[in-house]
């Protein structure tokens, strides 16, 4: 044992093993030298997070609501810019003034200002006074984001004007936004007043019925009545106003102006299941005569050639004819394979649905009850919108035409391209479709609705 102990003293204590301790002066060469790597590790990533062109640039306002928010950001930037660098300014320089030179003394304590009335009195005073201002700051902000005005807006519907209070109801569902607008007007108290327990689940019909893609009218104020089908979301366009959840069972209000037509972008921002970073959206401001064009199109039943809307009332008289093309034999796949949870006005939804037809399956009430939130997208005009599955992918390709490969291979296996849980009714589900009804079924949605405009599909394109 006393050798053990002699040895492990030598092993310690020996000249030859003593482990020589780097100098004060060797220690702030060190440091100094990897400065650089750390400034420059710092300085990469600040500039990784800045983009030319990024498309939720909340710093970047196109409407009234963002300029409100704007003016609020801005000064509260400016005052936490200002009170970082002081904080950092006396952190620094009591460091420096009072770091400990050679061999530490017991003594080598900084002055105390311990019972300093007037350091104590600032320092408490001066935070105050700043959070009281910004305080009134966000009061005033938050009052006018949530006043609304009365701005009648002209609307042409089937032939008659009406006075339309810009307003839209929007709907979140896992994973993609739907859009709804009542030319006539909703009454969102009276509404609640029905005691419904998830009101989402029992809107009215609408004029239009969109998804992923809401349009407005540009230097109008747009009401949003924002409300959720399944569990909470959050609509977000950052260029034309902050955050409103959407939350089940209950209807939140919100609004949104474009000063100017214009393509902005959205994203939910609140977790909502698998595919909550693949829920976009986007707002298209058009001028009014654009405008005007798109309502008249959206309210028209799907557009159908002359032979093929024959087809479909052969069909519902139950005639049962005999497809003469791609685009018929795709309207009947539609019918028999995707009514369960899709509309589509004029092929398996008509306004009024005698009680003994064939059609009585395909009323609105009936059509995507057994899914979780109880509704899938619109096809009504499906070919009129630029974007699909939640505004993920591009309908059309840059150069105008459709883009084929992309809508196939989503109807040929949802979840490979997009997360779902289609076997607990959430998302879309593979059907299991062959390659011929899925042409059949291609061909009859790229006529469902007017193709946008190059601009427009340019515009929206989905990187």
């Amino acid at each position: 044992m006393t050798s053990v102990r002699n040895l492990s003293a030598v092993t310690k204590e020996g000249p030859e093993n003593l482990a020589e301790e780097p100098s004060p002066r060797h220690t702030r060469g060190m440091r100094l030298r990897r400065l650089p790597l750390a400034l420059a590790a710092g300085s990469a990533l600040l500039l990784s997070a800045c983009a030319g062109d990024a498309e939720l640039d909340t710093l970047e306002p196109r409407g009234p609501e963002a300029e409100t928010i704007d003016n609020l950001i801005d000064p509260l930037f400016l005052i936490s810019f200002v009170v970082f660098f002081i904080i950092l300014g006396l952190s620094a320089g009591v460091a420096i003034k009072n770091r400990v030179k050679g061999e530490y003394e017991d003594d080598d304590w900084p002055t105390q200002t311990h019972g300093n009335a007037k350091a104590e009195w600032a320092w408490t005073a001066v935070p105050f006074f700043g959070m009281a201002f910004i305080g009134v700051l966000t009061v005033f902000a938050v009052i006018d984001l949530n006043s609304e005005e009365a701005n009648a807006y002209a609307v042409e519907v089937d032939g008659e004007t009406m006075q339309w209070e810009p307003h839209v109801v929007v709907v979140g569902h896992q994973w993609w936004w739907e859009y709804r607008y009542y030319f006539d007007g909703f009454d969102v108290d009276a509404f609640l007043d029905e005691d419904h327990a998830n009101p989402a689940k029992h809107l009215p019909p609408a004029d239009i019925v969109t998804s992923g893609q809401m349009i407005i009218p540009a230097g109008q104020e747009i009401e949003l009545s924002i409300t959720s089908r399944d569990v909470i979301h959050s609509h977000w366009i950052p260029a034309l106003n902050g955050k409103r959840d959407a939350v089940p069972g209950r209807i939140h209000p919100w609004k949104l102006e474009a000063d100017a037509p214009g393509y902005y972008f959205g994203q939910c921002t609140e977790f909502c299941g698998l595919s909550h970073a693949r829920m976009r959206m986007q707002t298209i401001a058009m001028n009014d005569s654009d405008f005007a064009e798109w309502v008249d199109q959206q309210t028209t039943p799907a557009t159908l050639s002359d032979e093929d809307a024959a087809f479909i009332a052969a069909l519902r008289a139950g005639d049962n004819p005999s497809p003469a093309n791609s685009v018929q034999q795709g309207l009947v796949n539609i019918r028999q394979l995707c009514s369960a949870c899709h509309l589509v006005e004029g092929v398996n939804h008509f306004d009024d649905v005698p009680e003994d037809s064939v059609d009585n399956i395909y009323k609105e009430a009936n059509v995507g009850v057994s899914l979780r939130a109880g509704a899938a997208p619109n096809l009504t005009h499906f070919a009129s919108r630029s974007t699909f599955a939640g505004g993920i992918f591009n309908l059309y390709n840059e150069d105008g035409s459709l883009n084929r490969n992309k809508l196939e291979a989503w109807l040929r296996n949802p979840a490979a391209l997009k997360a779902n849980d289609a076997d607990n009714l959430q998302g879309m589900p593979n059907l299991g479709l062959s390659e011929d009804q899925i042409d059949d079924i291609v061909a009859a949605l790229e006529t469902f609705g007017t193709r946008p405009s190059a601009t427009v599909i340019a515009e929206t394109f989905a990187e």
